[in-house]
């Protein structure tokens, strides 16, 4: 349980889980106040005050003399949609959306999974036929992973979220802006804060003695990307060296020796990929033309969900929260459901860096 929560919702919580794992089934008599008392090593007032709470939400009917009795679930009127057309090919999403569904179940909201529907094409196809089928679903609100890599990038995903907005449906951002910084779109926003990862990264490197910085990303990069090469700029002003030192290199997956070319050029001998895609394929690259990693070049990337640990050089990677991404955005878009006219929200939470093989 988390210690940092009042105790009666530590309880409440353990206890709604156990309702929706069918630990308790509908028509069973929950334990006693005095026996939940003596199993969660707490007072009588606190049990209380959970299972008010469980009560309020329908779940248990509670009747003095009697005692607490589970009811049968009823569906939730609260019904989501997850709009991430680009879920497989970026990873953090397959861990964020399992924890969106898992964290909105338990709080009565039903979220509908992209892999539950029959859709094909091409990104921006798939995103509008997502999109027109949560309208015609009557869903309350859709988390929003906005589309990248696509031309017309910010047109279209202006035009999904007003699509989705005139019909009264609720946009939780997931991840990023569909603007650059720092122009802020008027949608609830849930990820990282870039600019500080950016920091952490190139700091890393910087105190590894590394004295020449690249930052490497594919073409047309998110705003995620923009705002981590701006963390690694200021990381080299802290240090008392120029920003303008950092050498930007755009890197094609179909011309690796490109990228690695231009860091030889310039000497460069510490690398901040965008994400880890891109430092495999570059590292991948290094290693093909002699480079020795970490002795000669060091490399660093973001994300650290599947498989920097496992690369023949074990990449150093800035690992994203991506449950307690999915968690927050879970109750954030309840809250908007709840309140529609609430002051936008953007929350940034903190990641940490894994220092493996490729920084050391």
């Amino acid at each position: 349980m988390n210690a940092t929560k009042p105790r009666y919702l530590q309880i409440y919580e353990e206890i709604r889980l156990r309702l929706r794992n069918a630990v308790y089934q509908a028509g069973d008599f929950l334990p006693t106040e005095a026996e939940l008392c003596r199993e969660f090593s707490t007072s009588r007032p606190t049990i209380s005050k959970a299972l008010k709470l469980l009560s309020e939400e329908k779940l248990i009917s509670r009747k003095a003399g009697f005692g607490t009795k589970v009811l049968e679930p009823k569906k939730s009127p609260m019904l989501a949609g997850l709009l991430v057309p680009q879920i497989l090919n970026t990873e953090i999403f397959e861990p964020i959306c399992a924890s969106i569904a898992e964290n909105a179940g338990i709080a009565g909201m039903r979220v509908i999974h992209p892999s539950q529907l029959n859709l094909s094409g091409d990104v921006k196809t798939l995103t509008s036929e997502l999109a027109d089928h949560f309208i015609e679903q009557k869903v309350k609100g859709v988390f929003y992973a906005p589309v990248e890599h696509v031309n017309n990038q910010l047109e279209f995903n202006l035009e999904i979220i007003n699509r989705l907005s005139d019909k009264g449906i609720r946009v939780v951002l997931i991840d990023r802006d569909i603007y650059p910084w720092p122009r802020q779109s008027p949608c609830d926003l849930i990820g990282i804060d870039n600019i500080e990862a950016g920091f952490v990264v190139a700091t890393h490197l910087l105190n590894k003695d590394c004295s020449k910085l690249a930052f490497v990303s594919l073409p047309n990069p998110a705003s995620t990307v923009a705002l981590r090469r701006s963390g690694c700029r200021e990381a080299l002003i802290q240090k008392g060296l120029r920003a303008r030192t950092l050498v930007d290199v755009e890197f094609d997956p179909k011309k690796p020796s490109h990228a690695v070319e231009i860091l030889r050029q310039n000497e460069v001998d510490g690398v901040v990929c965008a994400n880890d895609v891109t430092a495999a394929s570059l590292m991948r690259s290094l290693l093909d033309q002699g480079a020795s990693i970490p002795k000669r070049i060091k490399v660093c990337g973001f994300d650290d969900v599947k498989y920097a640990s496992l690369l023949s050089v074990p990449l150093t990677s800035y690992q994203q929260p991506c449950r307690d991404i999915g968690r927050v955005a879970a109750d954030l878009m309840r809250y908007r459901i709840k309140h529609p006219n609430a002051p936008t929200q953007r929350i940034a939470l903190q990641g940490q860096l894994v220092i493996r093989t490729s920084s050391q």
